[in-house]
């Protein structure tokens, strides 16, 4: 099994193959300034989010960065709670405009349609549930001035934040969110106003503590698998194999004519998750040049996840993994299955790709080898089995066991590639 002969499970891919949706959309909200001088636009996808999209787009209103230069584009995909009703008569300091699908695009073609809209020469994709600093919108825009190719992530950095509680939140998270709470008297008397058990959601904050910057006191700390990252190859991602994982569409920005490009979003990935990093592998091999920044880091609203999101993720991956049959993509599923961390998975693609071109004949057959191992481990993901037995399930026979292992020895000799050659005995004995 090699090359492109696996096949993903037709049922996973069934939405994700469909024709473009030819979904009429229409502007609800005209933008509410005429003037062209947009420099900055920030596109905002959004299904069922209200009251966190909301407080948003209030913290947009505090921008240092002149409100007449810069843009919202306010994608409601398709919403059935309170959103429409909320921002129909919205009227911020910046440009806004709202746009509503009535029937459900997906992330990628809802960010497309953003993109389509948008004026300015940057643009800023900004999940629906994020609070930003005043001086985000400037410093995205300043990273951008001296370089046409860089894109600026700050989702590495970003800060967990309890702005709503939800009926669905666990008793273990409503304590935190208490414990959060007494840090603010007033944060605090709302939280004790709550009805519970909840039959709603029940909003924390109000539009003042997003002026007043009081909605950090129910802030907790960042996200650990992103810390490893930013702790390990700091601001520019020295060293690290996957530079487009910053490529998280819930803060990022890059310039316009860059993601035009590159081809915008694949309206093939419908459901949850990889349909921005598979547009990021694209600008990498553009030449994009990533950074991850403190500076333009923003708060996640916090909010219940649907048990079908896990699913939806692993056959997005598998899709990605169609879509660019590459060792760097197909890799991650050493990591998403368990068999390795995210370090030790960067660890191991750098050193095979060292070793691969110290000598592209002589590891011919090892390079046919371990893509057909990566391509058996995710296909073990779908179906939803443990790592048994990996070599057994790829179809190696004993005499392809037995090339692997005089492969395994003759890299040992050479004393530089450690972390593959402990992976390949794993999956020997797997």
């Amino acid at each position: 099994m090699s090359g492109n002969r696996y096949n993903w499970s037709s049922s996973i891919l069934k939405d994700s193959i469909e024709k473009d949706l030819q979904t009429p959309q229409k502007s609800l909200i005209p933008d509410n300034n005429t003037n062209q001088d947009i420099e900055v636009s920030i596109i905002i996808p959004s299904q069922n989010r209200y009251p966190l999209n909301l407080f948003t787009l209030y913290s947009l209103e505090h921008q240092t960065f002149n409100p007449d230069n810069m843009e919202v584009i306010f994608i409601d995909d398709a919403s059935t709670d309170e959103t429409k009703e909320k921002l129909l008569n919205y009227s911020p300091p910046y440009h806004f405009k709202y746009i509503v699908s009535n029937e459900k695009l997906g992330r990628a073609k809802a960010r497309n349609l953003g993109i389509r809209s948008a004026r300015g020469r940057i643009l800023i994709f900004l999940d629906a549930e994020m609070i930003t600093e005043p001086d985000f919108v400037e410093n995205h825009y300043n990273y951008h001035q001296s370089k046409d190719n860089v894109i600026v992530s700050g989702a590495m950095y970003t800060k967990a934040l309890f702005s709503c509680i939800f009926p669905d939140f666990s008793k273990r998270k409503i304590n935190t969110i208490a414990d959060l709470a007494k840090n603010n008297q007033e944060i605090y008397a709302r939280f004790q106003a709550c009805k519970f058990p909840l039959e709603k959601p029940c909003p924390l904050l109000e539009k003042k503590d997003i002026a007043r910057k009081t909605f950090k006191d129910i802030a907790s700390k960042g996200y650990r698998w992103f810390q490893q990252i930013t702790r390990n190859f700091g601001e520019n991602l020295s060293g690290f194999a996957f530079p487009w994982m910053a490529f998280i569409t819930g803060n990022v920005s890059v310039c316009k004519d860059l993601i035009v490009q590159a081809g915008v979003f694949d309206g093939d990935f419908y459901h949850y998750g990889y349909e921005d990093w598979e547009l990021g592998y694209r600008l990498s091999k553009l030449g994009a040049q990533y950074i991850v920044s403190e500076q333009v880091a923003a708060y996640h609203q916090e909010h219940p996840i649907g048990e079908r999101k896990w699913r939806e993720t692993i056959g997005n991956f598998g899709l990605f993994t169609i879509k660019h049959h590459d060792v760097e993509v197909l890799i991650l599923g050493l990591e998403l299955s368990g068999l390795t961390d995210l370090l030790m998975m960067n660890n191991i693609v750098r050193e095979y790709t060292l070793l691969v071109q110290s000598n592209p004949e002589r590891f011919q057959n090892l390079q046919e080898k371990f893509i057909t191992i990566l391509e058996t481990i995710i296909l073990f993901l779908e179906v939803d089995i443990r790592n048994i037995n990996i070599l057994g399930a790829a179809g190696f026979d004993s005499i392809a066991r037995k090339q692997l292992q005089g492969d395994i020895y003759f890299i040992k000799t050479l004393n530089e590639y450690p972390n593959l050659t402990d992976f390949l005995e794993k999956i020997l004995k797997s």
